[in-house]
């Protein structure tokens, strides 16, 4: 077993003892993750270090992401898709920790050498996990700081990285508790790219050194969501059954008491636009019955995706997006898009997906996790901001109501996604250096 590395070794020590002590306590956890919640029984044997067997690296390299779930593989995709593009294109493995991000790697077929669970950060784990591996550069996604996986790799002479770094509002203030144990894993990354310059601010506060923090926006604007054509949008619609030319509203990944409003306000809405439809997509498909529950207690017939849509539906229904990863496409029929997460505080979820469609977007006050993404699309003007149900509601009929409004909500979308490319080249660019690359063409 390769032994613990002699830098840093008090925070070492202390982070590795704390492990061992919580042992009991972890392993209670652990079982009740297992046997009662029934998660992290995916990849278990990879999440204790039983990762493919890839055998040594080619000379180009092989690059090591780990994105936590769904939105940081979106986020990574980017990135990915630029390194297969390098003259000579290092292999490209990427982990998850949630089986949401295995799927959504699965769905945007990446091309990777291999797709698997991240080990757990215990050293026996991320040693054996390294050793099967054989990567010859590791990166995380966002804010994954994993201090045992940093430091086994750096022991291993490994260059390290954080791509589309960020520290959302609550995860910083809990990361200032705790300062000793994050300056020491972050004094270990060759390279930190921070999306704005409040994330690398927030870093330096945690330790990160300056001289390796650089400042390149947010990967998720070259996500690959192409808008529908009118042909695609029409047999879209015709899927979900809904009326030739009835305006759409699409409620995206809300949570509980945010349907509520969202159907509530629908109803107040269709008094004036007696044709408008509602998709409404919770975002946690566990949910999909309990939500089904909701429509119907509204008084609408409940359209299921995952069931046989009529011909010709009811004029009171309501669709429910009760599938794994369609969102991102459905948003394309929306004539106006509310993303949840933000009216209750959750922290808000990912703006930029209706905003590819050039479909103007309206959110709640609550948006801590996606802040940087959420002001700059109220000061281009692509989205709105409310306080409030009924902000909602006038927020909504003024986008559906008027016309001029929405082509240029529209255009400022177009404009604002155009301006923010980069970030994931950049970030393919430094992880083809480090694992000995040459540069893009």
């Amino acid at each position: 077993m390769t032994a613990m590395p002699r830098e840093n070794l008090p925070m070492a020590l202390l982070y590795n003892a704390g492990q061992i002590l919580l042992s009991p306590a972890l392993a209670a956890y652990l079982g009740y993750r297992l046997l009662i919640q029934g998660k992290s029984r995916a990849g278990f044997g990879q999440r204790l270090g039983n990762s493919p067997d890839l055998g040594p690296p080619p000379e180009a390299g092989r690059v090591w992401l780990q994105a936590v779930s769904a939105g940081e593989v979106a986020a990574a995709a980017p990135i990915i898709r630029h390194l297969r593009a390098q003259d000579r294109p290092p292999r490209v493995v990427l982990s998850t920790t949630t089986p949401a991000g295995q799927d959504q790697a699965r769905r945007l077929d990446l091309d990777l050498e291999a797709c698997f669970y991240f080990p757990f950060d215990f050293w026996p784990c991320v040693v054996r996990s390294l050793d099967r591996i054989q990567p010859t550069v590791i990166a995380s996604v966002e804010t994954e700081i994993w201090p045992n996986w940093l430091l086994a790799a750096t022991r291993r002479g490994l260059p390290t990285a954080l791509v589309n770094g960020r520290f959302s509002d609550r995860g910083f203030q809990r990361a200032r508790r705790f300062r000793a144990l994050y300056r020491w894993p972050l004094q270990k990354l060759d390279a930190l790219l921070m999306q704005t310059e409040a994330d690398a601010e927030r870093a330096t506060v945690l330790g990160a050194p300056e001289d390796r923090l650089r400042v390149v926006g947010s990967s998720k604007f070259e996500q690959s969501i192409v808008p529908l054509t009118p042909v695609e949008v029409q047999q879209l619609r015709a899927e979900f059954a809904l009326p030739d030319g009835s305006p759409v509203l699409v409620a995206g990944s809300t949570h509980p008491g945010e349907e509520e409003i969202v159907l509530d306000t629908f109803t107040a809405l269709r008094r004036d636009l007696p044709g408008l439809e509602l998709i409404l997509a919770p975002r946690h498909l566990t949910r999909a019955d309990e939500v089904a529950r909701l429509i119907e207690a509204r008084g609408y017939h409940c359209l299921r995706r995952t069931g046989k849509m009529p011909p010709t539906p009811p004029s009171h229904s309501v669709r429910l997006l009760d599938t794994m990863g369609e969102l991102a496409r459905v948003y394309g029929l929306a004539t106006v898009a509310f993303v949840g997460g933000s009216l209750v505080p959750i922290g808000g979820h990912d703006v930029l997906q209706p905003l590819f469609h050039g479909v103007p977007v309206v959110f709640g006050p609550h948006m801590r996790n996606q802040r940087e993404l959420a002001a700059l699309t109220i000061d281009a003007g692509a989205a709105i901001q409310v306080k409030d149900e009924s902000g909602l509601r006038a927020s909504l009929a003024l986008c559906l109501q008027d016309d001029s409004r929405r082509v240029a909500m529209r255009e400022a979308a177009a404009s604002l996604i155009e301006r923010h490319r980069g970030a994931a080249r950049a970030a393919a660019e430094l992880l083809g250096r480090l694992a000995g690359t040459e540069t893009l063409t």
